[in-house]
This record gives structure tokens, C-alpha cells and sequence, in this order.
């Protein structure tokens, strides 16, 4: 009977362990997509720079390319010799296969089929166009023996001078820039009568005619807020010498833009803001790597090291670019408090308000922390070498990195307690400057995956926080400059689908485009001109290039 039981015992064991290797494998589920998710093109030896941008309709990809590239040079684009480049889904296939050298004179259609079966058809459509575009236009008027330059507000299909009442509009010189293969119907520096509208035409290389009406308006200045914008240039990196991830820093000093790019050592180059045309590189007194020179609200620039846990944090002061021997403002270790575990870096994000040779506040937070250190300047001189350590009391999203490697602490004002604006991966906020807690916050934006990095200034009575929406994906390859009226501070926390939103997020820009961005770095920048009428905003989107947008204080 034992020896029974035993064999027994010992078969039902041996069926037991044999029945999961009769189980059948779990099914491989394909994916469905079959959606075309981005595309571009570039050329041969442009790498994989996003050059030339895509317009959709249904199933078919249009792509207008420039008889010229960049648009002020002689190389003329051939366009048998394309490099089309396109993101399909994980599990997907495209036929014919992309990335080398096309001849894109004729339709391209390409099929792209989905794990499970699935087809989708694209037809790429693909022509040279000319540059029609009017890049700036001025007149000048002479009254009463004083000669007045008025610069025009290009719009889609005007160009609109805004002169005062009873100015004699009727002999002014129109002074343009277009493309130089583009040819203008009114010749340069001609005499126009603008007391009626006048046509202009701008005649591309490919014969294609674009007509814009000359109008002399009457303005009406605004007592509080923006009016009437334009975008004054969009740039993309390559054309600016962008290098992978490098460029991640704006500045605004004069009519000067500064680009800082984190090279080692770090390159500061200098280009003149409402063109985009390079001028030179600024003098950097540091040997290392840097992320950030910014500007003052007086248009001083503050140029800061990159200092990891137990090195040197150093802040430099520049009157302007031409500054070639700029005053060490700060020079701390950076001894992080023991309660930072993580990164704890100092330099990646430093914000300032108010003029650094007179009364200012400087933040910049310790990577992957809760922590913003903050120095105060009085009558041009630090208070103190060592930092204020703030901890931020209303940490949100539940991250153990807390507020990540490139939050912003953006102060507003520059007494001993001056609130400031928070905005890191998880929120955008108003902080107590004596709590440190959140006022109020921005509620959550449709198609944003975040937002970062902020700038804040005052224009027309009105109080604004310019930010780069970060759009869509994760990728980090488009962004949107927004511009928000934070004056009263019982908006902020307005919904987008408020009937009021629009008085709250008073601008969208088009989207700016670039490669993937793992670093997640940009930048906005905001600067002045005509006795502070006009406010230029500018945003860097690193591995994809620079806007330049223009608002005014004049409405039609």
C-alpha cells in the first residue's frame, strides 16, 4: 500500500508540473496605428536639421520650399536631392523607405502600415517657392525742418504707418528690406504719397506676386496692455549655428540679442535683436561650461558659472555687451544644505528683477530640490556673498526630485520679501514672498505637457509673464510662446474655457519647431524700443531656433 501511495503521489506531481508546459503563449497583440506623426525635410549635409516644415490637408503633406537657402544666401535648393525624415509608430513599417537622398519634383506617396495590418497613404507634395515676405518697412517724414522715421507694422496683407494727427504724409521716403532675389515695385528710397493707400509688390524669384497696401493711420495709443503685434523674425537653429543641445540661454541688452551657448567654454554671441544678423561674441570671463547670462529690467546683463555640490557659484555683471572688464557681483561655494539629496547644482536657471547697478533680486534654484537661493543687491553691491536659502512650502505633483533640474524662481519686486513666480514640471504659481507658499496657480492648459522657463515685465501699465508652452509631446521639439496679463492676480488661476481666458492669455504664437530635446531647455526674453511703445519678446527653442515677436501700445 506505501509503495502504491508513492506512485500515486508521484504521477499526480509529475502531471501537475507538466500542465503549464501545455499552455498555449499568450496572443502578440498588434498595434493599429498607422498615422503619420511628424515629418520634415532636410538636405544633404544638413544632418538631421529640421530645415523645411510641413503643411497638412487630410491625407496630402505640402512643403514650400525656399528657392534659397539660408533665405539671404545664393544656394539655390535643389529639390531632386531631398532627405525626407518622419516619426511613424513603434509598431509600424513605411514603404518606400525614407532618409536618403529623393527626387521630390514629382508627388511622393508613401504607405504606412500598422502592426495588425493596417494602411494609411500620404502624398507628399513638394515646391520652390520665392520669398514674397516684407521683412521691415520704414517712411520718413520731414516737419517743420525735423526729419521723423516711422516704422511700419507688416501684416498679412498691409503695412500700416501709424503717424500722429495732422502730420503731412504726403512726400515720404519708403525705405524696405526683402529678400534679395525678391524685387519691390516701388523703387528703394522712392518718395510716396501716403494721403491715400498705395500698392506694393514684391515679385519672388519664381514669378509669383504678392500685393501689400501702404496705409497711413491715425493710431490710437492704449491706456493699458498690448495692441497691435507682429512677429519680426523666426530663425531656425541651423541658420543661427546651433549645435546639438547647446544653445539653451536669451538675453536682451540695447538693441543686442545674446545666445548663450554651453559649450566649454561658453560662448556668448551677440546678434542684433530685430533682425537676427550676427554681430560678434561677448567677452566671458569663465573657462568652463555656462547656461545663463540674462538681462536686468536696465538692460544689464548678469552672466552666471555652472557650479555643481562644493563649487564656486560666481556672478558677473556687464553694463553692456561691449563690457569687456564686467564687475564680480558674487562668489559663493555652493555648500547645499544637508537637506538636498539630489542634484543640488546651482546655475542652470537664475532669474533677476530689478537694475543691477542700483536696487535687484537674484534667484536660482539648487537642482532637484525645494530650495531657491536668493541675494539681494543694494546701490549696485551684493548685501550678502551667501545666499538667502528659501525652501518652497507648496511643492505639488508628488515628485521626489521635487522641483526638477530647471525650475525657475522669477522674482517680482525688489524689497527684502518681494514675491516671486514658481514654475517648474508641475506647475506655474504666485509665491508669498514672506510664506513661501503658493498665492494662486495656473490652472492646466490643453495639448501643454509643461512649461518652463518665464520671464516677467511690466509694459503699458500692465504687469506680464511671458512663458514657452512646451507642446504636445515629450519630445520636446515644439514650443509656444504665450503671453499672459498677470496684473491682477485673480486671474491666474483662470480656466482655459473662461469666457474671460482671453484678457488672462492675451497671446499664442505659432509653434516653433526643432529635433528632440532631451535636455528640455529654452528660453524667453523680452526687451524694448520707441520710449518703451514697442515690447519685443523673444523665445529659444534649443535644437530648433529663435522667434522674435513685436508688440505695441497702439491699437488702430
Amino acid at each position: 500500500m506505501k509503495k502504491t501511495l508513492f506512485l500515486f503521489i508521484t504521477g499526480l506531481s509529475t502531471a501537475v508540473a507538466l500542465i503549464p508546459a501545455c499552455r498555449k503563449a499568450d496572443p502578440v497583440i498588434r498595434k493599429e496605428q498607422s498615422n503619420l506623426a511628424d515629418i520634415y525635410l532636410t538636405t544633404q549635409g544638413a544632418g538631421k536639421d529640421r530645415l523645411f516644415n510641413p503643411r497638412y490637408s487630410n491625407d496630402t503633406v505640402y512643403f514650400d520650399v525656399p528657392w534659397f537657402y539660408p533665405a539671404t544666401s545664393d544656394n539655390n535648393v535643389d529639390i531632386t536631392k531631398m532627405i525626407v525624415r518622419a516619426t511613424i509608430p513603434g509598431d509600424a513599417s513605411i514603404s518606400p523607405s525614407l532618409g536618403g537622398v529623393m527626387d521630390l519634383t514629382k508627388p511622393l506617396t508613401v504607405t504606412i502600415t500598422a502592426g495588425n495590418g493596417a494602411q494609411s497613404k500620404y502624398v507628399i507634395m513638394t515646391k520652390k517657392v520665392g520669398d514674397l515676405s516684407v521683412n521691415s518697412a520704414k517712411i520718413s517724414l520731414t516737419n517743420g525742418g525735423t526729419t521723423e522715421e516711422i516704422e511700419g507694422v507688416v501684416q498679412a496683407n498691409e503695412i500700416l504707418f501709424y503717424v500722429m494727427p495732422g502730420t503731412n504724409v504726403s512726400n515720404a521716403t519708403l525705405t524696405y528690406d526683402i529678400n534679395k532675389h525678391s524685387k519691390g515695385s516701388i523703387t528703394y528710397g522712392a518718395s510716396i504719397n501716403l494721403s491715400s493707400n498705395v500698392p506694393f509688390s514684391v515679385t519672388g524669384v519664381d514669378g509669383v506676386v504678392k500685393t501689400y497696401t501702404l496705409r497711413a493711420l491715425e493710431p490710437v495709443k492704449l491706456a493699458y496692455g498690448v495692441g497691435i503685434n507682429r512677429k519680426l523674425w523666426n530663425k531656425p537653429g541651423a541658420e543661427l549655428g546651433f549645435t546639438a543641445n547647446n544653445e539653451v540661454c536669451l538675453a536682451v541688452s540695447g538693441d543686442n540679442l545674446v545666445l548663450t551657448r554651453r559649450t566649454t567654454p561658453a560662448k556668448f554671441s551677440v546678434f542684433n535683436r530685430f533682425t537676427g544678423a550676427y554681430i560678434k561674441d561677448m567677452y566671458n570671463p569663465f573657462t568652463a561650461t555656462n547656461f545663463q547670462v540674462i538681462n536686468d529690467s536696465a538692460d544689464h546683463l548678469l552672466a552666471a558659472s555652472w557650479a555643481p555640490k562644493n563649487s564656486k557659484f560666481i556672478l558677473y555683471r556687464y553694463n553692456d555687451v561691449n563690457d569687456a572688464a564686467p564687475v564680480k557681483l558674487v562668489e559663493w561655494t555652493n555648500n547645499n544644505p544637508a537637506a538636498i539629496t539630489g542634484d543640488g547644482g546651482v546655475g542652470r536657471r537664475v532669474n533677476v528683477y530689478g537694475d543691477l547697478n542700483g536696487d535687484a533680486v537674484i534667484m536660482a534654484p539648487a537642482g532637484q530640490s525645494a530650495v531657491i537661493y536668493k541675494w539681494r543687491i543694494v546701490n549696485g553691491v551684493a548685501v550678502s556673498q551667501t545666499p538667502e536659502v528659501i525652501t518652497y512650502k507648496s511643492i505639488t505633483g508628488g515628485s521626489s526630485v521635487f522641483m526638477g533640474y530647471y525650475a525657475e524662481a522669477q522674482p517680482i519686486g525688489t524689497g527684502p520679501n518681494a514675491d516671486y513666480f514658481i514654475n517648474y514640471q508641475f506647475e506655474v504659481a504666485l509665491v508669498n514672498g514672506t510664506t513661501h507658499e503658493r498665492t494662486a496657480g495656473f490652472a492646466a492648459m490643453p495639448n501643454v505637457v509643461f512649461t518652463m522657463p518665464t520671464a516677467y515685465n511690466r509694459f503699458n501699465n500692465a504687469n506680464y509673464l511671458s512663458i514657452v508652452k512646451y507642446i504636445n509631446t515629450y519630445d520636446l521639439n515644439k514650443v509656444q510662446m504665450s503671453l499672459f496679463d498677470v496684473t491682477r492676480t485673480s486671474s491666474i488661476s483662470m480656466a482655459p474655457g473662461s469666457p474671460d481666458y482671453g484678457s488672462f492669455n492675451v497671446f499664442n504664437s505659432e509653434e516653433l519647431n526643432g529635433t528632440a530635446n532631451g535636455n528640455g531647455t529654452a528660453d524667453i526674453a523680452v526687451g524694448y524700443s520707441n520710449n518703451k511703445e514697442r515690447m519685443q519678446v523673444y523665445m529659444l527653442l534649443t535644437n530648433g531656433g529663435i522667434m522674435a515677436h513685436e508688440f505695441t501700445n497702439y491699437a488702430p
